[in-house]
């Protein structure tokens, strides 16, 4: 099944582009592109289609999944609608962080709100409201750094692949397996669509792409800590490498009184581009540090004991390589 998504993938991503091609659906260099040439946009819909299609014929095949499969996925997909949306039309940002926010609501609220989260297997924080509030905002916050860190050919689609590979791990081995099938479809989807979307890229995933990977990574979290008491600070280790950068550039750009809603290349990975790393170097090195964090993960997850002191060690390495990074300076002229 997984080869067969794949290679689907693959051909559906071709056909995709020769339709945008024909259609002018391109991406424009902006301020806070890696990219010089104008490329096809919106590939993204392709992975999300397939994803849907699948869970669609595992409804079918498996009707115990259904339950669980469609009462909260049908979320992720508005989300990927709307960044749809805003890849043909366009949205005001205020527009656009108001339906995310309902969407989140609405997620919250199906999934019983969550007032208590698993710090470890056998450890729940108690939060009441703020629980549910701060729910929302990290579905609100992830979909959209997930849109911030897609600014290089490959990087969204490989840390997305690290996610749910891992996390189709995490659901195997708690029994979930119609959690894991969801998130492996992803994968060997990703995987098709990564063939196209490697340095140099032929093809983004788009808004719609983002949107969907961002928000789909932080319900996931939500969905394993609520059903499966997968303790959320394994997803925090293993969405380090997105999140961290995208906090802290935001953090940075604000104490330097910038305005953090204009497109910019402060990023950590756009700083080490503009410094002369190519692409491929970067994802080298982000994948090495995948790897690092989702060995850790899977440690948190065999001794959940451990889940202070493994956060506290990705937050030390996180630290360390953007600490490495803001040293690292630009080349004269820009890329």
């Amino acid at each position: 099944m997984a080869l067969s998504t794949f290679l689907l993938s693959i051909l559906l991503v071709w056909l995709f582009r020769r339709f945008a091609l024909q259609r002018g659906l391109l991406d424009i260099p902006n301020a806070r592109s890696a990219h010089q040439e104008s490329v096809v946009r919106g590939g993204g819909i392709v992975f999300v289609l397939l994803w849907v299609l699948e869970m669609g014929l595992a409804c079918q095949f498996y009707p115990s999944a259904a339950k669980t499969l469609w009462v909260f996925f049908p979320m992720a997909i508005l989300m990927a609608l709307l960044g749809l949306w805003d890849d043909c039309r366009g949205l005001s940002s205020k527009r656009r962080l108001v339906i995310q926010i309902l969407i989140a609501c609405s997620t919250v609220f199906l999934l019983g709100g969550a007032s208590s989260l698993h710090w470890s297997s056998t450890t729940l924080i108690s939060l009441g409201w703020l629980g549910s509030a701060l729910a929302v905002l990290a579905l609100v916050w992830s979909t959209n750094l997930f849109n911030f860190m897609d600014g290089l050919d490959g990087l969204a689609a490989t840390e997305a692949l690290f996610v749910f590979c891992i996390g189709g791990i995490l659901f195997w081995l708690t029994g979930a397996l119609e959690m894991a099938y969801s998130a492996w479809i992803l994968v060997a989807s990703l995987a098709g669509f990564l063939v196209w979307n490697w340095p140099k890229a032929r093809i983004f995933m788009g808004d719609a792409g983002s949107y969907f990977l961002g928000f789909l990574i932080t319900l996931f979290a939500l969905i394993g800590d609520r059903k499966y008491q997968l303790p959320i600070t394994i997803w925090i280790i293993l969405f380090g490498t997105f999140w961290f950068d995208a906090t802290m550039t935001v953090i940075r750009r604000w104490y330097y009184k910038e305005n953090v809603a204009i497109a910019h290349r402060e990023h950590a990975y756009q700083r080490l581009h503009r410094a002369g790393f190519s692409p491929r170097q970067i994802l080298g090195g982000v994948i090495v540090l995948n790897g690092i964090l989702a060995t850790i993960s899977l440690g948190v997850y065999f001794e959940p004991a451990l889940s202070g002191w493994a956060l506290g060690l990705t937050l030390v390495i996180l630290s360390g390589v953007y600490g490495a990074i803001e040293k690292v300076k630009p080349m004269v002229s820009t890329i």
